[in-house]
């Protein structure tokens, strides 16, 4: 047993909050909860309070976190329940990671787990046993709204609902449009309040410029500046460096781990370093995971003074700053500019002020005078728009229905089960819908990932290796269709392979600017099987040569350095890239071993290669533990060409190229196991 006022003791909390101590009564009465209040305003209590009543009652809480940064947060703030003796677990990993194979046997030994929506539903498509769940926190619930990520938030919450029918739900959100309508959805008592331990500030700035904005308020406290787009970022971070306030700083910087984040460091990554040494920088989505953490925790203890980044550092990990400055209310998008959205706002503006740091926070929006009312009235004074239901689109429907199959065999109790979702519940139109399921399920038995008989659905081999994979139908079936084709079987080289690759519709393809689009076309038309190439590439064809070359380039041992220049893709989107297209070589391996692909021996090969980043000559090298993509060509052109040689070489021999001695001996230590 453990007292919630021991929690509160630990957290130095002498008094709640009045919708703390409302949300605590509703709690008590065994309700459904959503709780709707600002940033920094103390909901993780809540979510602790009904933790603690589910562990007390011998039971078990899950909280789901939208992104794998929010996640490893929220388990190191709850790293003291392990000194009662709960068993605290983190569940996120990569995408590799999300394969059922690696979960099926697997027992998740937990009182309180940690875990981002898509391994949470991972861990359901495995059927994992999981007994004893009473407390389900879903963090950040307005990502139901997010068009990509918000199918996945809608299922994994109503496949909840149905596999434990008295689990109770708490919904934590900063910025809900419609919050009555999704309380009502998960029959929950619904708790508002506008209240902030530090009081927010909003004002709309028409004279001074963001130098003298930084300059007047960089003394009361850590700044952030939200734009529109990652090279503003850092254009912005360079002009602001020339500030007097950013010379003849005396602190530690963590700028040689974040120019060696990756093995060849690019322009980007000695710009960044460059900056932190001078106690600013640019946060956007071309950094390393390892990068976004160094800055993160920089600014957290005050190394680095001012970030400048793109709005998706408003929805991740615990930030706040004294001040926020906003610099740009539109962004581009393919319908031209258009103004970010209100509930993007106040994601931004929420970051204001530090509990037990500041006694106020500001939030300055950048804006011509014309705008100011405007920006008032919409902004300021504004209702974040209703949050929306994307698990009725096609590729969604399709994803989940073919994973509800594994579940349930009928047709009838799978148009009841999405009866259930939030999308149904806003739009109520189950003719259109079952008539589009039933199409998804017509489409799938066609596909041969589905079977039925006698009225009952089956996933086949093929369709449930497909769902345990997690990747869209739509993807294995081409595929399938592709790499099982007489085209296909003859000599496809490595980009025809990366071609096909990207044809899944998980990946994001490059842009193709109007300036190179001559070249890239030439390129491609010089191809041999351009023809078929464009035929099964449709319109997105050049894009996806695009893309592909970028990947020929990755397994061609081209540094992230050339990659950045050639084809703008920094490090951070490369790294992106490359763990889902490994994962989708993978999954295309497995399939092959289930169809018998004639190439499959290829594919498993790159498979390798895509993941490291190799030519073929290295794939017995890479898979010693400690030698990666640098260590393993230098040790190649030194004459080792795979794991025996090194078994034979001494510790001197391999110290030559690898240039330590520490590091041989490691290697050593490994072949000699293996």
């Amino acid at each position: 047993m453990i007292k919630f006022t021991e929690i509160l003791k630990i957290h130095n909390i002498k008094e709640l909050y009045d919708y703390q101590k409302e949300a605590i009564e509703e709690t008590d009465k065994g309700k459904n909860l959503i709780v709707s209040t600002p940033t920094a305003s103390g909901k993780t209590l809540i979510a602790e309070y009904g933790i603690v009543k589910a562990l007390n009652n011998g039971g078990r809480a899950i909280y789901v976190v939208p992104m794998r940064a929010l996640a490893r947060e929220k388990f190191g703030e709850f790293k003291i329940y392990k000194n009662f003796g709960y068993n605290v677990l983190l569940e996120m990993g990569d995408l590799e990671s999300l394969d059922v194979e690696t979960l099926k046997y697997k027992w998740l030994n937990f009182d309180i787990l940690f875990a981002t929506a898509e391994k949470m539903d991972a861990i359901l498509r495995a059927n994992v046993s999981i007994k004893g769940l009473k407390f389900l926190v879903v963090d950040e619930i307005h990502f139901l709204g997010s068009p990509d990520r918000g199918s996945v938030y809608e299922i994994l919450i109503a496949k909840l609902r149905k596999n434990f029918p008295d689990i109770q739900i708490l919904g934590l959100s900063a910025t809900i449009g419609n919050t009555d309508e999704l309380a009502k959805w998960l029959n929950a008592s619904l708790i508002q309040s506008s209240f902030r331990p530090v009081p927010l500030t909003e004002t709309i700035e028409t004279k001074k410029d963001l130098k003298t904005l930084v300059a007047e308020n960089l003394p009361k406290g850590n700044i952030l500046i939200f734009t529109n787009s990652k090279k503003r970022c850092e254009n912005l971070c360079v002009d602001l460096s020339g500030l007097e306030i950013f010379k003849n700083t005396d602190y530690p910087k963590p700028e040689d781990e974040i120019l060696n984040a990756i093995e060849s460091p690019t322009e980007q990554c000695k710009l960044l370093s460059d900056l932190v040494s001078k106690g600013i920088s640019f946060h956007h989505a071309g950094l390393t995971n390892k990068q976004r953490e160094l800055v993160e925790e920089s600014f957290k203890n005050g190394k680095i003074k001012v970030i400048v980044a793109t709005p998706t550092l408003a929805y991740g990990v615990n930030l706040p700053a004294h001040t926020v400055i906003i610099e740009k209310l539109i962004r581009y998008t393919d319908r031209g500019m258009i103004e970010i959205p209100v509930l993007e706002y106040k994601q931004m503006s929420g970051r204001s002020g530090r509990p037990k740091y500041d006694k106020e926070g500001i939030a300055i929006i950048m804006a011509n005078k014309s705008k100011e009312k405007h920006i008032r009235e919409k902004y300021i004074n504004g209702k974040p728009e209703d949050i929306d239901s994307y698990i009725l689109a096609e590729p969604n429907l399709r994803f989940h229905t073919m994973s509800l199959i594994s579940e349930i065999s009928e047709v009838d109790e799978i148009l009841k089960f999405f009866d259930t979702t939030f999308g149904m519940f806003r739009y109520r139109n189950p003719e259109a819908v079952e008539r589009n399921i039933i199409n998804i399920i017509n489409k799938l038995k066609d596909w041969k990932f589905v079977e039925e008989k006698n009225h009952l659905l089956n996933l086949t081999p093929v369709g449930n290796r497909i769902n345990q994979m997690y990747i869209d139908p739509l993807t294995a079936n081409r595929y399938i269709k592709i790499f099982s084709d007489k085209h296909y079987s003859g000599s496809y080289d490595d980009i025809d392979t990366l071609f096909i690759l990207c044809m899944a519709t998980e990946i994001l393809l490059l842009y193709i600017s109007r300036e190179e689009e001559d070249d890239i076309l030439g390129e491609f038309l010089s191809r041999e099987k351009s023809g078929y190439l464009e035929e099964i590439g449709g319109d997105k064809y050049l894009e996806r040569f695009k893309t592909a070359n970028m990947f020929n380039a990755w397994i061609n041992e081209k540094s992230e350095n050339y990659i950045y220049s050639e084809f703008n893709a920094s490090p951070g989107l490369l790294h992106q890239k490359v763990e889902i297209g490994q994962w989708l070589i993978y999954a295309a391996c497995e399939l092959g071993k289930i169809l018998k692909f004639p190439q499959l021996k290829h594919l498993m090969e790159m498979h390798v290669r895509v993941k490291y980043g190799i030519r073929r000559e290295l794939i017995e090298l890479i898979s010693v533990k400690g030698i990666g993509r640098v260590r393993a060509r230098a040790l190649f052109n030194r004459g080792f060409v795979n794991k025996e040689m090194l078994r034979k070489a001494s510790v001197e021999e391999i110290t030559v190229p690898l240039k330590s001695k520490k590091i041989a001996v490691d290697i050593k230590k490994e072949v000699e196991v293996i």
